[in-house]
């Protein structure tokens, strides 16, 4: 449910942090973007940093140079009084509802401030002035008197000249005299505009500080040129861990849905590089996916309050329409929704009147509902900064809310995973990754067992994440249409197999992976085994797989076989690693473990096979093939030693009566004595070592006094 609320006054410790890292960082560079998820308080960081900044300039006077003429040399120290302008700090934002909830906050923490909004007379005797972008940008600011001492900022082409520039006609102050030290832009994520530059034009020697909860742009632009450093802030799913935002739970577009097919049909790009918005309401503003975002509203989110972003004001009233004929208390809310019916319907919605706001773009920054307990996203995006803060709105903490459920109806989930998906914005902000989501990849859908109840909605949705629940564990997911396993969220076993079967009965094992295989001509249904650490073990056992006294027995019988055409059979030794044909039985010789079984290629003779590890996939031999005495076992180009019996080595050679193997615990080579003894080591193998041919080394072991296997051995003592 997240913690306690604080005093608005208050800041919580990572508010703190990124302060205490600010102040440092405008020890070197003037101009600093922070970033912080949405809902994280980046507006109370503000008003504590303006609070600060006024505190400081109580105590500085400030020194302006200034060029007297252009082109000359000379400069002249102005001294500016105490009571003039200094302290003075400039907050510009882009929406109507941004301004009002950083006003609201200044109010919290005891900032006097005005307001430099349409409509409204300006009083500059205020130091801190909250200002909408447009209206600076409507009305001009006015040219500095000296060059910029940064980088220099145009205007839009053909708005230089006929800029309407203020004068001394406004209340209390000239506006040439308003010279902030601070300027802030919220949402800084905007600041690439022609219209934020001319900022850093007008006051070059003011510090800047942007605010953003996603520092990146669907353009791949850097913010390079106007900020110098970015801090950044905890990860989305840290914040969660710390109960500052709400959990989530995520449902969303299957990968082979209806919506998903339409969405990849979009082509049209606009001017933004986003999707084109007339081609995205003749894709997605029809009935039939009208009467599929209400299903999934009925389904999952009946009777709760949230915000549903349509792609247009005709969507959105389509939308409405549909919701308010099933009963739905909705209402639509867009950019030209008259500013005090936006208020009204703020109001009804958060005394309940209304349940659900259908909105256009207009809540995607700034809007501060801590009750929303819903987000349904019917408008496909690019833009991974739009995606966040849409999903963003409903992810502030409230009392009573145990998590948001964010219903993704267009599937974005493939283009940007969930929210908490760790994320460099570092990357974005030197223009080294872009914002712009990946349209050509498909993202994994975790399973958990519950294969059915994920498939929801006619097969249309799907959930991607339970509320209250973190990827831990062993888990299988689905990708392109095959199966994978994560161990505690990463993936351990690629998505390869068409179907994967729970073990849970079998220790060590957590599942099967069927895949297909053409064996003996005939394409068949294949068995892996995925064990407990989530590996996949690339084994070749047939469908059904069943333990039996430690033996994996498999068996698959092809479509159209009768009971008189019998089926495949294989058997696997996961102690020795190795197939049988028939069910083994175990013998031992010089103290290790053989298993023996009849081979179907040689005419149901015996074979024996190492139960210890080789390496690889344990050989075959016959009888012929192995030689024992008390201490080691050799079986053609294998050797094991009695008292290390959970290793075979590969024999390289012999030498002196003793035999040569490949080393594989350190590079080089080991000797061993027929005694079990080991001997000297070799870098390479040396220069008198004996090569046998596999006929000649028969004889050679039987003149050392090697005992061999009989067809038909009694069983070895130890």
């Amino acid at each position: 449910m997240g913690k306690k609320q604080e005093p608005m006054n208050q800041l919580r410790d990572y508010q703190l942090d990124m302060l205490q890292r600010l102040n440092k960082a405008w020890k070197r560079n003037c101009s600093v973007m922070v970033q912080m998820p949405t809902g994280t308080g980046k507006t109370h960081l503000m008003a504590a940093v303006i609070k600060n900044e006024e505190l400081r300039m109580k105590n500085e006077v400030l020194d302006l140079w200034s060029h007297a003429t252009e082109g000359t040399q000379e400069f002249s120290s102005v001294q500016r009084s105490k009571n003039s302008s200094e302290g003075q700090v400039l907050v510009v934002a882009h929406r109507r509802e941004l301004i009002a909830q950083i006003s609201q906050t200044l109010d919290g923490f005891g900032v006097e401030h005005g307001l430099i909004v349409s409509g409204k007379e300006i009083d500059f005797g205020q130091k801190v002035q909250v200002a909408s972008i447009q209206t600076l940008a409507r009305r001009g600011l006015p040219l500095a008197s000296f060059p910029p001492t940064r980088l220099p900022v145009a205007f839009p082409k053909g708005e230089g000249k006929d800029r309407k520039i203020l004068s001394g006609t406004d209340r209390n102050n000239n506006y040439d005299n308003f010279c902030p030290s601070l300027v802030i832009i919220d949402e800084a994520h905007h600041a690439l505009a022609d219209t934020y530059r001319m900022l850093w034009d007008r006051w070059p020697n003011a510090k800047f500080l942007g605010l953003t909860a996603t520092p990146c742009r669907l353009n791949n632009a850097p913010f390079t040129d106007l900020f110098q450093v970015l801090l950044q802030s905890y990860s989305i799913q840290e914040f969660i861990d710390k109960g500052w935002l709400s959990d989530f739970e995520y449902v969303s577009a299957a990968p082979n849905s209806t919506v998903m097919r339409q969405v990849r049909t979009l082509n049209k790009r606009g001017a933004d590089g986003d999707y084109q918005q007339k081609e995205l309401a003749t894709v997605m503003d029809v009935p039939e996916s009208i009467e599929h975002l209400y299903k999934t509203y009925k389904q999952f989110a009946d009777g709760k309050k949230g915000i549903v972003y349509a792609i247009d004001r005709q969507h959105a009233q389509h939308i409405a329409e549909y919701y308010k004929a099933q009963g739905v208390a909705c209402t639509v809310i867009d950019a030209k929704t008259p500013a005090n019916e936006r208020q009204q319907t703020v109001n009804d919605y958060r005394q309940q009147t209304i349940n659900v706001l259908i909105n256009v773009d207009v809540f995607s920054e700034g809007f501060d509902c801590p009750e929303v307990e819903f987000i349904q996203l019917a408008r496909p995006t690019l833009s991974l900064s739009k995606y966040l803060q849409q999903v963003g709105r409903g992810m502030r903490v409230s009392p009573g809310k145990p998590h948001v459920l964010i219903l993704d109806n267009v599937g974005l989930y493939q283009t940007f995973g969930l929210p908490t998906e760790e994320r460099d914005w570092r990357q974005t902000f030197y223009g080294l990754a872009s914002g712009k989501g990946v349209t050509d990849s498909s993202r994994m859908v975790v399973l958990d067992g519950e294969h059915q109840e994920k498939e929801l909605v006619n097969l249309q949705m799907v959930r991607i994440k339970k509320g209250g629940k973190r990827h831990v564990g062993l888990e299988i997911f689905l990708k392109d249409g095959m199966y994978g396993v994560r161990n505690n969220g990463k993936v351990s076993c690629p998505a390869r197999f068409k179907e994967i079967v729970r073990l849970d009965n079998i220790d060590g094992y957590f599942a099967a992976g069927i895949y297909g295989y053409k064996e003996y001509g005939n394409y068949l249904e294949m068995a892996s085994l995925i064990d407990r650490k989530g590996i996949d073990r690339h084994l070749r056992l047939y469908r059904e797989v069943s333990l039996r006294n430690g033996i994996f027995y498999s068996r698959y019988k092809p479509k159209g076989w009768g009971e008189e055409s019998g089926c495949y059979e294989r058997y696997w030794d996961p102690k020795g690693d190795c197939y049988y044909d028939w069910d083994p039985e175990f013998e031992k010789a010089a103290g290790v473990e053989i298993g023996v079984a009849e081979d179907h290629s040689r005419d149901r003779i015996r074979c024996f096979k190492f139960r210890v590890t080789t390496g690889k996939l344990s050989p075959r031999f016959y009888w012929s093939d192995v030689f024992y005495n008390d201490h080691i076992i050799i079986a053609s180009d294998y050797l094991v030693v009695k008292r290390d019996k959970n290793h075979a080595y590969h024999i390289c050679g012999y030498w002196n009566d003793t035999v040569i193997v490949q080393n594989d615990d350190m590079a080089g080579y080991l000797q061993i004595m027929l005694d079990g003894r080991k001997g000297e080591r070799f870098r390479s193998l040396p220069d008198k070592l004996q090569r046998i041919s596999p006929i000649s080394y028969i004889y050679y072991l039987r003149d050392l006094k090697m005992q061999t296997l009989r067809k038909n051995p009694p069983r070895f003592a130890d």
